[in-house]
């Protein structure tokens, strides 16, 4: 059953009946309506919604009735752009129905549970693997970028339902064209979600094939004027060009802009890619990328070098009358009738940023609109030649499956080498030995092909030349913020582990301090003895001289010599040895005369030093006998 604009929801219809508030001037319907569309782009030029996001779940808190789990998101690179929500686990599970609605349903979103859901182990692991499904969530562009998700994580900048405001223009433009008739929304059929598509028929003429009605909204780098966008819009529904699918119609309604072109079933270079020889258009992008049981479909390499340079020549077409197309991708190049054509070229108009602008961001040598198209065109060629995107900026190698004759293009494309040396030109890919062959010469006998039109006024092409100058500083100015992160990041990581070289150098010197204080040699290296020991040798012990008679002078010194003899003789031969101790002296005879008294015999030595020690330690005064001294000196004088 054929939808009208009749059939849509009264309510809808009934707020475009609404006057304007009385504050904005009166002035011509398609005057005011371009007047809220400028100023609803100058309030959304801080927003952009390529901008990846990153969620860190923080914790969770139990209340009465419910557990929720606090995330903090962090816009960009700033720190200080990031902000904090909460959700329940049944917000998580609603969010991961939806995409599974839309054919992707592999996120690892932890399993309910009824009973013990609040104990705080069961918390913990779940908060851990909700981060793991955050994680997933965001790692894919085609999921991080739908409404639900942006919604669900940043709550107060997308209040307003997308879906809504389409209607409410589309219905705006039915009441204004009732020519047309609603088949059937095409919802999410692309990689915008501020993209609307609508497939449409005529009333009048049945026979006629049906249309695509597609609506979207002013980005962040919109900056043209009123009459500026109309003539460039009239001028695009003028392009007259082998490989360019040029609108029927544009214009402005409500807050968006309304283009009428040819719908092409066979569809688009990414629905080959997805859906094989056969594809369905009308699907959801997460279902053409993730729910097809089909493998992805690699192009040859003639079909490569034919369709590439068949979007070169239309890029080169449009780069020389000032219209720059920095939206080169997969989704934005139809096949028809074995020929490939472009279309959304209103998009560099409206200032629409590429999903994956954020690559651009992390390559600085990219800083031009026509860098911006060689690089996202070498995107292009290699989900054409791997079946899949490019996950990453650039890449460090060609893979091995690719065809020997693509592979140094590639490299000059998308290394980080080819990216220091330069970009090509279009003009440059053009003359490629690679491109160059898939353009032979006409046969002889055949018609010369339609010649591309497309007048633009010098001073419009000015204007557009201005238009891409001011993306293309906006672009340098977020590829500085970047650049700044990065190095204030590298400078705090660098600082950090200076700062634990250094407590780790102390450590290890206080370490050696106290392994060699507890290894300090002794002042006799001959035995190893105790600490208290060494300390006692350092501290001479002291002697009481003793008051004696020449002959007990004598006699001590005598013994003294042979005791000082027999020590040193003893350390002579063995250097190991400690000093004997002295042997007490016997008191000498009182009658008889007296002897040489004899030597006592030399002690072993004493390997022990404490025994020596201790007995000079221990000497008193006391201890020592008296003795009777009998001089016989003197001459005897006989009488």
């Amino acid at each position: 059953m054929l939808l009208s604009h009749s059939t849509l929801p009264s309510s809808k219809i009934a707020r475009q009946q609404r006057p304007q508030c009385d504050h904005v001037p009166r002035r011509p319907g398609s005057e005011m309506a371009m007047a809220t569309i400028l100023e609803r782009a100058d309030k959304k030029a801080y927003m952009d919604d390529s901008v990846p996001l990153k969620a860190t779940i923080l914790t969770h808190r139990a209340l009465p009735d419910h557990v929720e789990f606090v995330i903090k998101l962090q816009r960009g690179p700033k720190p200080e752009d990031s902000w904090e929500v909460a959700h329940r686990y049944n917000e998580f599970s609603d969010l991961n129905d939806v995409i599974k609605e839309c054919g992707y349903a592999t996120l690892p979103l932890p399993p309910k549970k009824i009973f013990g859901s609040t104990e705080r182990q069961f918390l913990v692991e779940r908060q851990q693997k909700l981060q793991v499904f955050m994680d997933a969530l965001l790692q894919e562009s085609f999921l991080s970028s739908r409404y639900e998700v942006k919604k669900f994580l940043d709550p107060s900048n997308y209040t307003e339902n997308v879906y809504d405001v389409a209607l409410r223009d589309v219905s705006m433009f039915f009441r204004s064209e009732p020519t047309w008739n609603v088949v059937k929304p095409l919802k999410d059929i692309g990689s915008r979600f501020r993209k609307q598509y609508y497939l449409i028929e005529s009333k009048t003429n049945s026979s006629l094939p049906n249309h695509l009605l597609s609506w979207v909204e002013p980005g962040p780098d919109f900056s043209l004027g009123h009459r500026e966008l109309e003539v460039s819009l009239k001028t695009l529904t003028e392009i007259k060009h082998p490989h360019i699918l040029s609108p029927l119609s544009a214009t402005f309604h409500g807050t968006g802009l309304l283009v009428v072109r040819k719908y092409v079933p066979t569809g688009s270079l990414r629905d080959r890619i997805c859906g094989g020889p056969k594809p369905n258009p009308q699907l959801t992008l997460l279902q053409k990328c993730f729910a097809s049981t089909q493998p992805k479909t690699r192009f040859s390499v003639a079909d490569i070098r034919k369709y590439g340079r068949q979007v070169l020549e239309a890029l080169q077409f449009l780069q020389s009358k000032g219209f720059v197309l920095g939206h080169i991708h997969s989704g934005n190049v139809i096949i028809d009738e074995g020929c490939c054509k472009l279309v959304d070229i209103e998009n560099s108009l409206l200032g629409l940023v590429p999903l994956n602008r954020h690559f651009l961001l992390d390559v600085r040598k990219i800083h031009t609109t026509a860098d911006e198209l060689v690089f996202m065109f070498g995107h292009m060629l290699y989900e054409m030649t791997n079946g899949d995107p490019l996950k990453t900026a650039t890449i460090d190698s060609c893979p091995p499956h690719i065809d020997l004759t693509l592979s140094p293009l590639l490299s000059s494309l998308l290394t980080p080498q080819g990216i220091k040396t330069g970009l090509p030109t279009i003009e440059a890919l053009l003359a490629n030995e690679f491109f160059s062959s898939a353009s032979p010469p006409p046969p002889a006998g055949t018609p010369p092909p339609e010649k591309p039109v497309l007048k633009v006024h010098s001073k419009l092409k000015e204007i557009l030349v201005a238009h891409a100058q001011k993306a293309e500083q906006r672009l340098v100015a977020q590829q500085k913020v970047v650049a700044e992160h990065k190095r204030v990041s590298k400078a705090k990581k660098n600082y950090v582990s200076d700062d634990a070289k250094t407590k780790r150098r102390r450590s290890q010197q206080k370490q050696m301090s106290l392994h060699s204080t507890e290894e300090e040699p002794v002042a006799y290296p001959t035995t190893a003895m105790p600490r208290q020991s060494s300390l006692s040798l350092s501290q001479p012990p002291t002697v009481t001289a003793v008051k004696s008679t020449p002959a007990a002078t004598s006699s001590s010194s005598s013994t003294s010599s042979s005791s000082s003899s027999s020590s040193t003789s003893t350390t002579t031969t063995t250097p190991t040895a400690a000093k004997p101790k002295a042997a007490p002296s016997a008191p000498p005879p009182t009658a008889a005369p007296p002897q040489p008294r004899p030597q006592a015999p030399p002690q072993r030595p004493n390997n022990n030093r404490s025994s020596l020690l201790s007995s000079i330690e221990g000497f008193g005064k006391g201890k020592l006998k008296k003795t009777v001294t009998n001089d016989r000196s003197c001459p005897l004088v006989s009488r």
